[in-house]
């Protein structure tokens, strides 16, 4: 084989895997883990099996489609991310509350200290359309609590497990579900070590989570 031959078939299996990693449904942390591998192992092969200037040429390729592809998985994220209010906010919890069918709800309080809304409602509102509550004067703490108290209860213990996540910095994600609209709701906190409390600046006073934080 040629190897000018060799140099593009390398270069076009960089781009083609690249692409596929992105379109693929990963999510983004994933995608670049796989992005990462997938280079180094193409650009061994090239190191091992073609001329002394193909490694280079394949780099480069390579670093640009790595850079063209994360930048388009940013904007398509970006794109699923609509701004809203926090009346506009409720009204979306109870149309998750209301409608008929299996559904999915997942509340959370960003280090920002917005508030993400994702609720799977209707075709409108497909899965991983997510809806940002900038922080203002209502308390993300609070807002996320009564999505507890609504769906689950004013006696449910999630809402002391989600408190004592608080205490220690971490604020978790709550998911709420139900298979059809005869079955109850239920719910559970989702780990993750990179959702953590807001700072004092980030989120407005609030009486009965400033304590708590505090402690």
């Amino acid at each position: 084989m040629p190897d000018w031959l060799f140099v593009v078939l390398a270069a076009a299996a960089v781009v083609l895997c690249t692409r596929s990693i992105r379109v693929s449904g990963a999510g983004l942390r994933l995608a670049v883990l796989y992005v990462v591998v997938m280079n180094a192992l193409l650009l061994w092969v090239v190191w091992k099996n073609g001329p002394s200037w193909s490694l280079p040429a394949v780099g480069a390729v390579s670093l640009v489609a790595a850079v063209y592809n994360l930048l388009a998985a940013v904007r398509t994220t970006m794109g699923r991310i609509q701004r809203i209010g926090v009346p506009v906010f409720r009204t979306l919890v109870r149309r998750v509350a209301d409608a008929r069918g299996p559904q999915v709800m997942g509340v959370c309080v960003l280090f920002s200290g917005i508030v993400v809304l994702t609720a799977f409602t209707d075709d409108e509102h497909p899965e991983g359309m997510q809806f940002h509550v900038l922080p203002g004067q209502d308390c993300p703490f609070c807002l996320l609590e009564d999505q507890i108290r609504d769906f689950l209860g004013e006696a449910d213990p999630l809402l002391d497990e989600y408190r004592g996540h608080l205490r220690t910095g971490s604020s978790r994600h709550l998911l709420v579900r139900r298979a059809s609209a005869a079955d109850p709701w239920t719910g559970r906190l989702r780990d993750r070590a990179y959702y953590r409390v807001p700072s004092a600046a980030r989120r407005p006073r609030c009486p009965v989570h400033d304590p708590l934080l505090a402690a």
